[in-house]
């Protein structure tokens, strides 16, 4: 819906929706209606068809539609699938790419491409479509290699979802301290989205801040005697702490604070080997 919400800002016109079942195609018709003319079934024919479906349902959805429209250009949103999902299309006729926004969307009405930059690859003559829409939505495209997509999708992942995950563990931790979840939640975003707005201008050996950037030994030692028995906790904390002393080499006391980080390794509780089945 994003998209199709960003397209009718820049002037596009949405002639066609097509959902999983009539009721979701009619509820998506109906909240852009106010836009143009919206008809909740695929037209036989258009210009641009775009599938905005869950990655494993790309190329059932693909096939599906191949019986049922023909299209000039064919588009789908996975960042890691290549446009190669779109085949079925591709043989009716259609110059098929791939285009992924990065940006993490949750469904506010609000939300659109501005700014995002987009990841493109596919056919010529689909990946040149693509840039000019692209830049009609007031996005920044990137054009990227078919092999370079499940790495590229996986960074991006480890970035938004990876992100939260670390938000969750650390919440756990702060309420395990004494925050309430609530309080706990909003601060520690408000701290992760202000630290991360700050590597967006400089270099990461520079926007790195804390104990470890510093080199507070005795902080560190602290750390680590917090988090014994938390072993989710103690894991990541060394590793993010490794990525750190790597990224702000050249400060002093590495090998120091990788000892006291070993320490924390050796305290921690190993799990008790699973006994085998006769």
């Amino acid at each position: 819906m994003a998209f199709a919400r960003s397209w009718i800002r820049a002037g596009g016109a949405v002639k066609g929706v097509v959902g999983r079942t009539p009721g979701s195609a009619d509820r998506a018709a109906r909240e852009l209606a106010s836009s143009g003319a919206i008809l909740a079934a695929a037209p036989a024919r258009c210009d641009l068809l775009v599938l905005a479906v869950p990655d494993d349902r790309i190329a059932e959805v693909a096939e599906d539609l191949a019986g049922r429209t023909r299209c000039r250009v064919a588009f789908h949103l996975s960042g890691a699938l290549s446009a190669a999902a779109l085949a079925p299309l591709a043989r009716q006729g259609a110059a098929v790419a791939s285009l992924h926004p990065l940006r993490a969307f949750t469904g506010d009405r609000g939300e659109d491409w501005r700014g995002a930059l987009v990841a493109i690859e596919g056919d010529p003559e689909a990946v040149e479509a693509a840039g000019r829409v692209t830049a009609a939505l007031e996005g920044v495209p990137h054009r990227i290699r078919t092999e370079s997509k499940p790495l590229y999708h996986a960074a991006a992942t480890l970035a938004a979802g990876g992100t939260m995950a670390l938000l969750s563990i650390a919440v756990r931790a702060a309420v395990d301290a004494g925050l309430p979840e609530e309080q706990a939640r909003a601060a520690l975003a408000r701290l992760a989205s202000e630290a991360a707005s700050a590597t967006a201008g400089r270099p990461f050996s520079e926007a790195f801040t804390g104990p470890i950037a510093r080199r507070d030994a005795e902080t560190i030692r602290a750390h680590r005697r917090a988090s014994e028995g938390r072993r989710d906790f103690s894991d990541l904390y060394r590793r993010l702490a490794e990525e750190i002393l790597s990224t702000t080499a050249g400060r002093g006391k590495e090998k120091e604070i990788r000892a006291i980080l070993q320490e924390a390794d050796e305290a921690a509780p190993r799990p008790s080997p699973a006994r085998r089945r006769r």
